[in-house]
């Protein structure tokens, strides 16, 4: 059994890192905050089951990641919800949000179509569609090595296009 100290001495030093991560992901520092915070209470809560060797910074790493990618599609489902034609604007900031988001999607959808072909498929699974890179290799039949890739190299493309 893992105790207090014993999990402080292993975890808090990866407090920052995971941080970083989080922060990159949500771009608000409470957000982030929160992020780690609910990453070390599941830790703590499974602090038996956690694999403790040299690949724990990766671990945590992942974990702080998809806890982000969970509060970012929670909040997209949120907002496409509200972008029916049922929307029942409050106020102009409402609207003016709403305009902002809906120029967002067709930014990013544009910047989707200037990739080549197997990017542009992979790219508008994962970003549009939300698959996971594993579905997206199921669906695709392309590897899971040329699935990475391709989504690496198309993601770096996209933030290039869309710094424009």
């Amino acid at each position: 059994m893992m105790t207090a100290a014993t999990f402080k001495s292993t975890f808090l030093p990866l407090s920052a890192a995971m941080y970083r991560t989080a922060y990159s992901l949500l771009g608000n520092p409470q957000d982030a905050e929160d992020a780690v915070q609910e990453v070390f209470i599941r830790l703590w809560q499974r602090r038996d089951l956690v694999p403790v060797d040299e690949g724990l910074a990766a671990y945590c790493q992942t974990l702080v990641r998809n806890l982000c990618i969970d509060s970012l599609r929670r909040g997209r489902l949120a907002e496409a919800g509200t972008q029916a034609e049922d929307v029942r604007v409050a106020d102009a900031h409402t609207a003016s949000a709403a305009i902002e988001c809906h120029e967002a999607v067709a930014q990013v959808e544009q910047a989707i179509r200037a990739l080549p072909e197997n990017q542009q498929r992979v790219a508008a699974l994962h970003l549009l569609q939300e698959h996971s890179l594993g579905e997206i290799e199921a669906e695709t039949g392309f590897s899971a090595v040329n699935v990475r890739v391709l989504w690496s190299r198309g993601k770096k493309k996209l933030q290039q296009l869309l710094r424009r």
